[in-house]
């Protein structure tokens, strides 16, 4: 049987606790230094430990490196250029914004029709991508989570889904960019909570 965490040495917990207070997100990442696959598989191990609460296992990844971080980038500029008044600056930012990681994670949400699990699904998933960014820290990656346009953009997304293999009613949640830290993440103050308790 698993030791509960109740149970746990207070190191375990002071471990997870500094990971976790000191993981920022970090772009600045050496573009030529491939993270190895089988540490992926194991941040997607981690991934998938999310709290699912309907065991509907939602939990979808696509893993892009090397060219295909082109053709993603390259697809993108592509939709988005055929709509008017599209600046070239903006299309290039797109072009190449895969090319920012030498691994990209594209996370994305299996469709329930349950409005209920489909509900729960996105939010199982966000767990879930929170942590690859914890496992990240721990192995000593950088790591960022991303949105754009392949992700917001109904038009780009459904392009981009089937790019990558997804089926038209997934949601993509993430575009986890990971890599091998050579410069600090940006400085960032950490908020405080609004917490209220409620005793009787």
């Amino acid at each position: 049987m698993p030791e509960s965490t109740a149970t746990l040495p207070n190191t375990h917990w002071h471990t997870v606790a500094e990971i976790i207070r000191t993981r920022r997100s970090n772009g600045n990442v050496d573009p030529a230094r491939p993270v190895p696959r089988e540490l992926v598989n194991e941040l997607i191990d981690l991934a998938v430990t999310a709290p699912n609460h309907y065991r509907t296992n939602p939990f979808r990844f696509v893993v892009f490196s090397g060219a295909a971080r082109n053709r993603l980038g390259s697809l993108v500029a592509d939709v988005l250029a055929t709509r008017p008044d599209q600046k070239e600056a903006v299309l290039e930012r797109q072009r190449v914004q895969y090319l920012r990681a030498p691994t990209v994670i594209a996370i994305a949400s299996a469709a329930d029709e349950d409005p209920v699990k489909h509900f729960e699904n996105k939010y199982a998933v966000a767990a879930a991508a929170q942590n690859i960014l914890i496992g990240a820290a721990a192995a000593g990656l950088a790591a960022a989570w991303r949105s754009g346009p392949g992700m917001t953009d109904p038009e780009v997304s459904s392009a981009v889904k089937e790019a990558l293999g997804l089926a038209p009613t997934d949601e993509l949640i993430s575009f986890m960019y990971l890599g091998y830290p050579i410069g600090p993440p940006g400085a960032k103050e950490t908020p405080r909570a609004t917490v209220t308790y409620l005793d009787e």
